[in-house]
């Protein structure tokens, strides 16, 4: 497309360069956009008409749609994304910033202070003057602060600048982002412009060889068609017979021949060329490395040379010669001359010098070509007189280190001849090391195949080989360590050291270019590290210190996430810990975990052979440790990487070992025996790893837990086992196990108690071995809790044989209680809790409440008037079993003839002992004595009339000596006393009834007592002294009827007096009960 003149302002143009939006429309160039042209807008007049042409301007704003098709494309504009943001200069301002702060600090930490002798200054001042490094008016205080106010003068100009380059382009973005538009549109101009320029140079280059340089068409023209040219002269050569096949195999022989003659007959060969072949009419004399060289001769006389042939390179990268070259020509001829006048010999001295000096110039070309590349700024060429000089590691701080490559002559150093002929020049290398030439080094380069970069890098293989083992010397030989060298990477060499588990590695190599170290994996405190053994620290104490500060990170971070408070470290002085561990700490952390109280810590220690976990008990204030133990923390390979599983697992083990350990103070004061045990617990599997961790067992013995009576056989085998488990849920009390076996006999008993009612802390095997769950506060001991829990399983173990053989049935039981049945309805609870302090709960309609407080005595055996009632019972649960068994059917009866409708005091029961009740009443007043008596070899219940007593042991209403009971109750009674029934029978005075007859017996009593009463309540009459009856209703209970009537033929009061007066008594009575 034409631009150019009046046909580029009218030309058209192609409608694919117009600018489009995103649905497609126009942008530029639409015909309803209107165009101002900027002279007119100005008030300007209109440029003049182009090439005479007159523009018709219309009177409206907008101009023909072709005229707009004429503008030339827009601008590309340059997206946001290939600027460079501010960013970035702002974060390389703030690091400039701090790297030349840090040189400022550096340079005023070097600045020497001012020391007088004596501590004295010149002027009479003494030294503490000298504080913070000298005084104010010092010199190098002078110095430090100029250092100060200059870094602070300078870097302010820069951020300064800084500030009003970022104001400007906030404000000016819009117009820079226009005007890099243009310069970048300007820029692709230029370099279309210049390419344009370089490629017409180009067409007249490669035109210029397609030129024929003065043709002679005539003869050319004469030559091609007729194949000569009449003045061109013949020379009149006469071109030889073409050879056969089978003289050329002849004459190939005989050269084979004659060379060979001469060789072996009259050639004096050097050693070098003793390596040699015939064939195809040519000697061949091979030097490994160098050159195979192609001679050949047409006589055995030595007179006659040899001629060169050919010569053949064995080392790479060798030039390629072509034969028609001049280097070639000039080298063939000055061969021919050398074989013509020094023969073979000379032959071999002029080739080997001009390989060797080739050799060393092909280094020295490759060493500027790495130079080039990726070992710019680390590599010192310098090339002396066939020799050369490189130095690597130009910035490593120190003595420097090079390599010098040049020919030796090989003259032996007592000067005398060898018999092995003369001296040959070969290559040699010399190496310096920081300053200082390695004689015993072996380098073993290649000369075969020449490469600076290989001989380099077998040098600096040396020498990071001999600087890592040189740091591992240097490391504690607690820590292990593991050195990877290589014979041609110097990457390859590695140093890995470890601290503690395996995971706790850190890898040191070398760079191979710059020669720094590079420390793996990278982490913050790694690169600080680095950057230390790069400026000449030594490597084994830093390494140590890196790897100390990652595994306390470690442990940091994990015991953080699992809660555990640190312990403030400014109290305790490292010292302390050393002294009390025995140990080279170098790092030391303790934790409080949840649920441990202040005087006891989980110490993480670290020293030179890894990390070690110890229980601590603190002393006064925390600044002393009154007791330390380390935990044993074992892997199957190893010591287990550091983690959260490990870390939950060492307090698991700490809390097992801290609780055991405190029991065995408390045996050791009551010189107990015990022995703690350490045994492998079931190993916990994960995706990757199988720890082993060390679980604690407390061996005590029963004799000294259990307190057996004379006589008595042993229920339990002679050890227990006790393990402690950890933490409850509320980390405050901590679990433990004890576990033990019973012996067969008791075994089989407590097999049967297990099936019937199984236990909630408490689990038993059929083969006799329990385990008893125990809870204690932490850093108490369980010794104590583990007798009351042996105890109370023995007092389990009594009761449960003392139920089987009284064949109650036993509901539910633990080691603090049972409850079992008794009879058909009635239950009871006893609670073993102390050793003296056995309570004993009855439901509220049981009867045996009546007399709760003396069964409490009798199993709590503070109540020996039982013991003469059953004298097989040996122990306080049996006798409580006894009195349950011969009292349930008296005091049952007694409650029923109690809760009788209607009554309330009639008949009124009252307990003066185990075995004996007395039964009173109101209407007819009279009371009875109920006491067991032992009989043969058994017992039965007495009923004692009272009135047949001596007065001063009767009640007080029966105590009167004018008082006579009622004639009708006498001979009823009189009647009931000598008859009979079932279980029981009367002797006159009184009833004799089983134990299972006392019911009959008491109901058969209260019916002929309740037949005498008298209707409307007893009254006193002559006979009982004239004293008033108590106002008492009568009680529904049974009885002979009294006539006719409502209630039974009793008539209630009519008058009204009678009845304020059965009222009141009533009240009265309510009152005094």
């Amino acid at each position: 497309m034409d631009h150019s003149g009046a046909d580029g302002a009218t030309g058209p143009r192609d409608g694919e360069s117009k600018k489009r939006s995103h649905d497609g429309k126009l942008i530029s160039g639409e015909r309803n956009v209107p165009r101002r042209d900027p002279a007119s807008a100005n008030g300007q007049p209109s440029p003049p008409p182009i090439n005479g042409a007159v523009m018709s301007i219309s009177g409206s704003a907008a101009p023909a749609a072709h005229e707009l098709a004429q503008l030339p494309p827009e601008i590309i504009h340059i997206a946001a994304e290939f600027y460079h943001p501010l960013s970035k200069l702002l974060l390389r301002i703030a690091q400039e910033c701090y790297n030349e702060l840090s040189e400022v600090i550096q340079t005023m930490a070097e600045i020497p202070v001012d020391v007088y002798p004596n501590g004295v200054l010149s002027n009479g001042m003494g030294a503490h003057a000298h504080t913070n490094g000298g005084s104010a008016s010092s010199e190098a205080n002078k110095e430090k602060k100029k250092l100060l106010i200059k870094f602070a003068h300078d870097q302010r100009a820069k951020f300064i600048k800084l500030l009003v380059l970022t104001e400007w382009g906030r404000k000016s973005s819009v117009d820079v982002c226009k005007l890099v538009d243009i310069f970048q549109w300007a820029k692709d101009q230029n370099a279309g412009m210049d390419s344009v320029d370089m490629q017409m140079m180009n067409i007249k280059m490669f035109t210029n060889h397609a030129r024929q340089f003065n043709p002679d068409i005539r003869t050319a023209l004469e030559v091609l068609s007729t194949g000569k040219a009449a003045w061109i002269p013949d020379m009149g050569f006469i071109p030889p017979d073409p050879i056969s096949s089978e003289k050329a195999l002849k004459l190939l022989r005989y050269l084979n021949t004659t060379l060979s003659i001469r060789l072996n007959v009259h050639e004096n060969l050097p050693p070098q060329l003793r390596k040699w072949h015939v064939a195809s009419g040519r000697a061949t004399f091979v030097v490994d490395s160098e050159f195979e060289l192609d001679v050949l001769c047409y006589s055995e006389d030595t007179s006659d040379s040899w001629v060169f042939v050919d010569l053949r390179l064995l080392f790479s990268p060798a030039p390629t010669v072509t034969t028609e070259g001049r280097f070639y020509q000039h080298f063939r001829m000055q061969l021919d001359n050398i074989l013509r006048l020094s023969g073979l010999s000379g032959c071999f001295d002029f080739l080997h010098n001009f390989i060797l000096t080739h050799k060393i110039a092909l280094l020295k070309s490759q060493a500027y070509d790495l130079l080039r590349i990726g070992w710019a700024g680390s590599l010192k060429v310098e090339p002396v007189h066939r020799a050369l000089v490189v130095q690597y590691w130009t910035e490593k701080p120190g003595k420097k280190s090079w390599i010098e490559i040049g020919l030796s002559s090989g003259n032996p150093k007592n000067g005398k001849p060898s018999w092995r002929g003369p001296p040959v020049s070969f290559l040699t290398v010399r190496w310096f090391r920081s300053g200082v030439e390695v004689k015993d080094a072996e380098l073993k380069f290649d000369w075969k195949n020449i490469s600076m970069e290989r001989i380099l890098k077998r040098v600096i293989v040396l020498h990071v080989d001999h600087i890592l083992r040189t740091g591992q010397d240097t490391i504690p030989t607690q820590m292990v360590t593991k050195a990877t060298l290589s014979e041609t990477e110097p990457c390859d060499c590695v140093l890995e050291v470890s601290l503690g588990s395996p995971d706790n590695k850190m890898t040191v190599s070398l760079e191979t270019v710059t020669g720094k170290y590079i420390l793996q994996p990278a982490t913050p405190m790694s690169a600080r590290a680095e950057n230390f053994i790069n400026q000449g620290a030594e490597l084994g104490s830093n390494m140590t210190k890196l790897l100390g500060q990652t595994l306390q990170d470690q442990m940091q971070r994990h015991a953080q996430q699992l809660g555990w408070k640190s312990v403030a470290k400014h109290a305790l002085r490292l010292d302390v810990v050393k002294e009390a561990v025995k140990l080279n700490v170098l790092y030391y952390s303790m934790y409080w975990p949840a649920g441990w109280t202040t005087n006891w810590a989980l110490a993480a220690l670290i020293d030179p052979s890894g990390e070690s976990w110890w229980i601590v008990e603190l002393g006064a204030r925390g600044k002393t440790i009154t007791y330390v133990e380390q935990l044993k923390v074992e892997k199957q390979d190893g010591k287990p990487p550091i983690s959260r599983a490990t870390l939950t697992s060492v307090e698991r083990l700490a809390v097992q070992l801290l609780s055991l350990r405190v029991t065995i103070r408390e045996l050791q004061l009551l010189q107990k025996a015990n022995s703690l045990q350490s045994e492998l617990a079931i190993p916990r599997r994960t995706a990757t790893t199988q720890t082993y961790l060390r679980g604690w067992v407390l061996h005590v013995k029963t004799a000294d837990l259990l307190t057996s009576k004379s006589g008595e056989d042993p229920w339990l085998e002679p050890g227990i086992r006790v393990m402690c488990q950890g933490f409850r849920s509320d980390y405050r009390n901590i679990w433990h196990i004890a576990s033990g076996t019973m012996v067969k006999s008791v075994a089989e008993d407590m097999q049967k108690l297990m099936s019937a009612s199984p236990q909630k802390n408490f689990t038993f095997s059929e083969n006799g071995n329990f385990s008893i769950l125990l809870s204690t506060p932490f850093g108490d001991s369980v010794f104590d809790e583990l007798k009351r829990r042996l105890r109370d399983l023995d007092r389990l173990r009594s009761f449960t044989t003392t139920l089987q053989k009284r064949k109650m049935k036993l509901t539910s039981s633990s080691l603090q209680q049972v409850e079992f049945q008794y009879g058909k309805t009635y239950t009871t609870t006893v609670n073993f809790g102390q050793e003296n302090d056995i309570k004993v709960d009855f439901s509220p309609a049981n009867p045996h409440n009546r007399i709760r407080k003396l069964l409490v005595e009798i199993i709590n055996e503070r109540n020996p008037e039982i013991a003469e009632i059953h004298s097989e019972d040996h122990t306080a649960l049996d006798r409580f079993c006894t009195t349950l068994i011969f009292t349930r059917p008296i005091l049952s009866t007694l409650s029923e003839l109690e809760a009788g409708p209607g009554n309330l005091r009639n008949p009124a029961v009252h307990t003066h002992a185990i075995g004996k009740y007395r039964i009173a009443y109101d209407n007819p007043l009279c009371s009875f004595d109920v006491r067991i008596r032992p009989k043969d070899d058994k017992v039965c219940w007495q009923i004692e009339d009272n009135d047949k007593k001596a007065t001063d042991v009767r009640p007080s209403p029966e105590r009167s000596a004018s008082h006579k009971r009622l004639e009708t109750l006498k001979v009823a009674l009189d009647t009931f006393f000598k008859s009979s029934g079932e279980g029981w029978f009367g002797i006159r005075s009184g009833i004799i009834a089983e134990v299972d007859g006392i019911p009959a017996a008491l109901r058969k009593l209260h019916e002929t007592v309740m037949s005498c009463a008298m209707e409307g309540g007893y009254r006193p009459t002559m006979e009982n002294g004239g004293r008033p009856t108590p106002p008492q209703a009568l009680p529904s209970g049974p009885g002979p009827s009294r006539g006719p009537g409502p209630g039974n033929g009793r008539q209630p009061f009519s008058t009204k007096g009678n009845s304020q007066m059965h009222g009141k008594n009533q009240q009265e009575v309510i009152e005094l009960d």
